[in-house]
């Protein structure tokens, strides 16, 4: 079904839910979209603070988020929810699961919940994550949460969107030597033991701690890894405080506002990246470059060749 742009735009600058549900996905199925809609949005404040989520697949990280919204909403918080779940290989869907485990949220109007596939997209978030982030802040969402496909090393693009990283293990994810070759050492800002029921559990966090120790720090922030038990809602306090202090000391030492300004810049090539390859799929129709294949499948000319004679195309028509 298309949706009027300019109704939707409108719906989601006034704080309509429906709106903020079909611009969401039109940004999905359309990867141009945000470049027409972006500067139709309330200016963004950059008021809301957005929290990653990571960690390998069985970390109980839906759970937590569960958790979590319930904390951030007793504060009286507003809170969106995007949780990337994996897209089959063959159909190009996904499971989007994590909804269902956050139902008791469905009739809070101050908690948004969405689901979307990662669509095969690298880093275990989906392309039009950016833009639902820029979305959530013009609606007025106090507390984003994006939660990853849980892919282990593949998903560090978190880092690339979000002000603080949550890196969730259990102790079953083995020793810190192995945490650490997934590169999620790298990027944690808050680290979470969950399931710390089960044996190994302190174990585990002392080895992350250690491992923390060696990082090269930049900033003076001591990183803490948390005890908890998120199916009984042990801890969840201590990491709310945590992503609290974490926020405290970036914005005291105008920190926040210089990785911001960092994210922006680093996403003008991704975004670039993201137009150019959606104006080359409409190139694909274009008369000369349906030529050009045929003169590739004749064996008239070579692959590479024919990129050259594309990319001279696609530099007019772009």
């Amino acid at each position: 079904m298309k949706y009027n742009e300019e109704d939707l735009i409108n719906g989601v600058n006034s704080g309509n839910r429906v709106s903020l549900s079909r611009t969401i996905s039109l940004i999905e199925s359309d990867k141009s979209a945000i470049f027409r809609i972006i500067n139709s949005l309330n200016k963004r404040s950059q008021s809301s603070y957005v929290v990653g989520i990571t960690g390998p697949p069985g970390a109980g990280k839906s759970t937590l988020t569960n958790r979590l919204i319930q904390n951030f909403r007793s504060k009286k918080l507003t809170v969106a929810v995007l949780a990337v779940d994996p897209s089959s290989p063959f159909t190009g869907g996904a499971v989007l699961g994590d909804r269902i485990r956050m139902q008791e949220h469905a009739l809070d109007d101050g908690v948004f919940i969405r689901s979307i596939g990662s669509r095969g997209d690298l880093g275990g978030l989906s392309s039009a994550t950016s833009g639902i982030i820029k979305l959530f802040d013009a609606f007025g969402i106090d507390i984003i949460i994006i939660e990853t496909v849980g892919v282990g090393q593949t998903e560090l693009d978190i880092i690339k969107i979000s002000d603080c990283v949550l890196v969730t293990l259990v102790p079953e994810a083995g020793d810190g030597v192995q945490a650490m070759k997934a590169g999620l050492m790298e990027i944690g800002d808050v680290f979470v033991v969950n399931k710390a029921d089960r044996g190994g559990a302190e174990k585990l966090a002392r080895e992350i701690d250690y491992m923390i120790s060696l990082k090269h720090k930049e900033v003076k922030w001591s990183t803490k890894v948390i005890l908890a038990e998120a199916e009984n809602n042990i801890g969840t306090d201590d990491i709310v405080a945590e992503i609290e202090s974490f926020r405290k000391f970036e914005t005291d030492n105008n920190i926040l506002i210089e990785k911001r300004a960092k994210r922006k810049l680093s996403e003008i090539e991704t975004l670039l990246f993201q137009r150019m390859k959606y104006e080359l799929e409409n190139l694909k129709q274009d008369k000369e470059v349906k030529k050009i294949m045929s003169l590739v499948a004749k064996s008239d000319i070579e692959p590479e060749e024919a990129v050259n004679m594309i990319i001279k195309l696609f530099k007019n028509n772009f």
